[in-house]
């Protein structure tokens, strides 16, 4: 995904947690040399508090790593809440104000409720969120997503962007793509 949004003329910031994901990506990045100046890739998590969450793999590439699900691995990772990530990219000189136009694309298997619940202010500061939901990780349903959003201002549409979603249905599990 990042390679595919830097190829388009954005700047990433790509967030992953799961240090053998981490380095399949920097490797991807040095693959693409043109792209790499695009990319700021960061090894952590977004989570409910800034320090660290242990988080579940189930294996060596396991696209459902979470830290709301059990797995065969846990690994301790250093965490952001979204509100911390954005004052550590300004420390490191990356200022999401510059932007003309700031998405974010949340795929974080549960967490996507801590942010819209606890950071409705950070939300504030992006034009576009695309957020794939596991509700079914938390017992938690979209309309628990949507409703908050869209009370900042976001027209928010729903859809099923895999089989998973087709199977358990929207409530818990899919794709929410929100436009101020």
């Amino acid at each position: 995904t990042a390679l595919y949004y830097a190829s388009k003329g954005a700047f990433v910031v790509a967030v992953e947690p799961v240090s053998r994901h981490f380095e399949e990506m920097l490797r991807n990045i040095e693959l693409n040399p043109s792209l790499k100046p695009r990319i700021l890739p960061i090894n952590a998590a977004i989570g409910p508090s800034d320090g660290f969450v242990d988080i579940a793999v189930s294996g060596e590439v396991d696209g459902e790593a979470s830290i709301y699900k059990h797995g065969v691995k846990t690994y301790r990772v250093r965490s952001y809440t979204l509100r911390l990530l954005i004052e550590h990219l300004k420390a490191l000189g990356v200022d999401i104000d510059r932007f003309k136009v700031k998405a974010l694309k949340i795929d974080c298997k549960g967490c996507e409720y801590d942010i819209v619940i606890n950071e409705p202010e950070t939300l504030k500061l992006f034009d576009i969120l695309k957020i794939e939901y596991s509700g079914y990780l938390r017992n938690y349903t979209v309309d628990q997503l949507i409703k908050p959003i869209e009370t900042l201002g976001f027209k928010c549409r729903v859809y099923a962007h895999n089989d998973i979603a087709v199977r358990i249905g929207l409530k818990k599990h899919g794709t929410v793509m929100c436009i101020k």
